[in-house]
Formats: structure tokens, sequence, C-alpha cells
């Protein structure tokens, strides 16, 4: 049984194979960020220490990021030296719900989307949360709903 406040949230792997597998193209709340130009973007660190930075905006290229398409998305990626940055850092999302601390993968205007990989199945059912795969349950929640946790930790 899972004792009220515990952190029924799953690994940063399996965290990782959620956000690769199951949303394509959400508005992801769980990774990588950098500073950069005081303007916070998704990043990530290359093999040989660089960081790409990458934005959804237009107005992007005027900082010299590049086009890219990916699928049917259109993003800008620049690459820059970690001296560049101001910061670099994962950032998770958390949220309170009915108890529970909850991972929070996706978002919209008035909503999140909470998961958990762990605890007691039949709680995550009474809660009204769905199965999408074994062992992993889901749910759109409106945010007022829930109290909302963002942890910063520096790379």
């Amino acid at each position: 049984m899972t004792d009220r406040l515990q952190h029924p949230v799953i690994s940063d792997a399996a965290a990782f194979l959620y956000i690769k597998f199951y949303l394509k193209g959400g508005k992801m709340r769980n990774i990588t960020f950098a500073i950069y130009k005081g303007i916070e973007y998704s990043a990530g660190i290359k093999k040989d220490g660089r960081i790409v930075l990458r934005s959804e905006d237009d107005a992007s290229k005027k900082e010299g990021f590049v086009e890219k398409e990916i699928g049917n998305n259109r993003i800008y990626i620049k690459y820059v030296q970690k001296d560049e940055i101001e910061e670099i850092y994962d950032k998770k999302t958390y949220a309170v719900y009915e108890g529970y601390k909850f991972i929070v993968v996706d978002e919209t205007e008035k909503q999140i989307l909470i998961l958990t990989m762990k605890g007691d199945y039949q709680e995550w059912i009474r809660l009204g949360m769905e199965c999408i795969d074994k062992g992993m349950y889901q749910k759109w929640i409106n945010k007022n709903e829930a109290e909302i946790e963002v942890l910063k930790e520096k790379i």
C-alpha cells in the first residue's frame, strides 16, 4: 500500500522513455534547460561538451539559431560552449494531487498530465487514472486541483 505523500514517481530513465515514446510533440515538463542571454531554452549536452539549445520560436533565428524540421515540427537549434551559457540544469515538475506526489509530464493552459509507475494500482484506479501501459497510470487534472512544485538541479 502506498502511504500518503509517498513519492510514487517514476525513475529518470523511465521518465525519459515515457517522454520519448508516449508524448511525441508534447510540451515536456521534465528535461534539461539552459539560460542563454537571459532566456531559458530546452538544452542537451553533446559528447564533445557543447550545449545544444532548442527553441520553437522563429525569432530565435536572430540569435543565430538554425531552423530544422523534425517530422511535422519546426524547431531552431544552436550549438554553444558551456562558458557561453549562464546556467544549465535539469528541471522536474511534480504535482501533489489527492495527497500523492506525481511527476508532471505534459501541460496545457489549464491542465497538467500526471503520471506514476509505482504504488497501489487500485488507488490509481480509484483516482480515475488511466492505465496506459503495464504499471503506468496517468490522468489529466486541472492545475487548480494540485499543488505544483518545480525542482531545478544544476548540472
